[in-house]
C-alpha cells in the first residue's frame, strides 16, 4: 500500500486573518511606544464614555471595559479618536451634551495617530504594560 501524506496546509482565508490580527496588534503596540516617546500632548475633550462592569472578582485595573470618544483640536483642525480598554476608572456617565476634559498624546507629524494619555505615557502606564508593548511587536513577527 502506498501511504499517503497528509497536506496540513492553513486555508488562505484563515491565513490572511491570522495575518491581519497579528499585524493590527504589532501596530497597536508600536503606535503605543511610539506616541509614548515622541507623541506631543494636548487637552481634549471626551465626549462619550461608557463603563461596564465585567467581572467583580478580576484583578486590578481588569474588572471594567471602559469605551471613551474624544476630540482635539491642532492648528486650527479637529481630530477624532476613539478607545476601548480594561480599567477600574469608574467615571460617572455623561448626559447629552455633556463633555469632559482629558489629556490626549499625539504623533505631531501625524495626529490621527493619538491616544489618551493614560494609555501612551510611561509614567501612567505601569512596568508590565511597557515590556508588553516593547514584547508584543517581537513575539507578532
Amino acid at each position: 500500500m502506498m501511504s499517503r501524506k497528509s497536506k496540513k496546509k492553513i486555508p488562505l482565508p484563515i491565513f490572511t486573518l491570522i495575518c491581519g490580527a497579528l499585524a493590527f496588534a504589532i501596530y497597536i503596540s508600536l503606535s503605543t511606544l511610539v506616541l509614548a516617546i515622541w507623541g506631543d500632548t494636548v487637552t481634549g475633550t471626551v465626549d462619550s464614555y461608557d463603563s461596564r462592569l465585567d467581572d467583580k472578582s478580576a484583578g486590578t485595573n481588569r474588572s471594567r471595559t471602559i469605551s471613551k470618544g474624544y476630540y482635539f483640536m491642532l492648528k486650527g483642525k479637529e481630530y477624532k479618536g476613539y478607545v476601548i480598554y480594561t480599567s477600574d476608572e469608574q467615571w460617572p456617565r455623561l448626559s447629552d451634551g455633556e463633555t469632559r476634559s482629558e489629556r490626549i498624546r499625539y504623533l505631531p507629524f501625524f495626529p490621527y495617530i493619538n491616544k489618551p494619555s493614560a494609555l501612551a505615557e510611561f509614567d501612567e502606564m505601569g512596568e508590565i504594560s511597557i515590556i508588553y508593548h516593547i514584547l508584543s511587536p517581537i513575539a507578532c513577527a
